[in-house]
């Protein structure tokens, strides 16, 4: 390890890791009291005060996971921090029942969701979140996914900006990547500051404190966290690439989305592609229409572009999705029988998400609240007529849609009102609104 990688890091490197912060008009730092998240907190309180009140503002948010005694205390002792600071702090507790297993990534996911409410509650209308991982992270992740076989989109690592999640309108960016663990911790160490320890980054049990141990290992033997995450970047940049092939390789397929009830894709031409394209189409419109289904390994993702390959005429499910292929085209569209989506009461001005797929509306000056649920194929069969016969979408790939009820009465499938005759009663409700979150990720 070189002397530099314990120096403390510079106003002037600071300035310009945080340089792609200025564009918000509020950040929250999301810091959980160890010595990354607290190098953070300090580095973002000076480059706000050399940005002499220009924006962003800046404010501080501690999720309490409530798994540990002492994380009271941890999140107090960053509240503290960030009052001598002179930033406002708040702290979020994970409450309800916890997972026996798949703590961490319950954890992240639960993380994720307090930080993108709190974010989204604030009066700022252009929030970000941002986080202290640093380039032990980026080599620890791209390590994992590469002993589960990931493709070269999985290996990009972690992007310095994303969406906090699928659906969400807050980003979520990381300024740190660049930088060792080490020179967060000299960072501290300069300004005599402390920071917490949490146990759970040492135990064994969990995945990401196993590699952690393994990398050390590596590290000795000439194969260090920097190299892994200039690898992880490295294939961030080839995948912005592939991205543009994905764009052009649909442009030859006459991709249609069906209103977000069905895709359909030429078949010929995307026999016609190259396989990592199409297994990469695959994927991204299995992650659009499979909704709260979980994601397939790419394995599977591979098998099934192979049988859509050499078999004339086929149907699989695959990630919660119908694939069907026929002489000319092939068809997606959600499976209604993966379906975990219970029914939703919305009141008027009320919004949820449902199926991971459609945010759900009820307008402000609506009268009385609506049910959401599934069509299902009964009350899609009693509204089939009110569908124009030759753009009619595959009956199976209505039966998943959110409907809109009132006691016994359908009121709305909106999804469907743009294949409705014209003549027939809409299948919209002006109190309903629908939104497709249209969430494609690539494999």
């Amino acid at each position: 390890m070189s002397r530099g990688s314990h120096l403390p890091i510079t106003p002037d490197e600071a300035d310009a890791a945080f340089e792609p912060l200025a564009k918000f008009e509020h950040v929250v730092l999301a810091v959980s009291g160890g010595p990354d998240s607290m190098a953070l907190l300090v580095l973002a309180s000076e480059w706000r005060q050399r940005r002499n009140g220009a924006p962003p503002s800046l404010s501080v948010a501690t999720v309490d996971h409530g798994l540990r005694p002492e994380s009271p205390r941890e999140a107090e002792f960053v509240a503290s921090e960030a009052r001598r600071l002179g930033l406002p702090h708040v702290t979020l507790p994970w409450t309800g029942e916890k997972p026996s297993r798949g703590i961490p990534d319950a954890a992240r996911r639960a993380r994720y969701r307090l930080l993108d409410d709190h974010a989204r509650a604030l009066s700022a209308s252009d929030v970000a979140v941002v986080t202290a991982h640093h380039q032990g992270d980026q080599a620890e992740t791209f390590a994992m996914r590469l002993a589960r076989g990931a493709g070269v989109n999985g290996l990009a690592g972690m992007p310095a900006e994303r969406m906090l999640h699928e659906g969400s309108t807050v980003s979520l960016v990381r300024p740190l990547l660049a930088f060792a663990k080490s020179r967060l911790i000299a960072t501290l160490e300069a300004r005599g500051l402390s920071s917490v320890d949490d146990p759970s980054n040492t135990d064994h049990r969990y995945e990401r404190a196993r590699m952690r141990s393994a990398l050390s290992d590596l590290d000795a033997a000439g194969i260090s966290p920097a190299a892994l995450a200039t690898s992880a970047r490295r294939l961030g940049e080839a995948e912005a690439a592939l991205r543009f092939a994905d764009e052009c390789f649909a442009a030859t397929l006459a991709l249609s989305f069906g209103n977000e009830v069905f895709a359909a894709f030429d078949r010929n031409s995307f026999r016609a592609g190259p396989a990592l394209l199409r297994q990469r189409l695959l994927a991204s419109l299995i992650a659009r229409y499979g909704g709260a289904s979980e994601r397939p390994d790419l394995v599977e993702i591979e098998d099934l572009t192979a049988k859509l390959q050499t078999e004339d005429k086929s149907t699989a499910t695959l990630g919660g999705v119908m694939v069907s292929s026929g002489s000319r085209f092939v068809r997606v569209w959600r499976e209604a029988g993966r379906l975990t989506q219970s029914d939703l009461i919305l009141s008027p001005g009320e919004s949820r998400t449902w199926d991971r797929r459609f945010i759900v509306q009820r307008a402000a000056d609506a009268i009385g609240a609506v049910k959401v649920r599934p069509l299902g194929a009964e009350n899609y069969a009693r509204i089939a007529g009110r569908l124009a016969a030759k753009y009619r979408p595959p009956s199976r790939a209505a039966h998943a849609l959110p409907s809109f009820w009132q006691g016994d009465d359908l009121v709305a499938v909106p999804s469907l009102a743009p294949f409705a005759v014209a003549s027939q009663v809409s299948l919209e409700e002006a109190g309903c609104q629908l939104k497709a979150l249209a969430a494609a990720a690539a494999c």
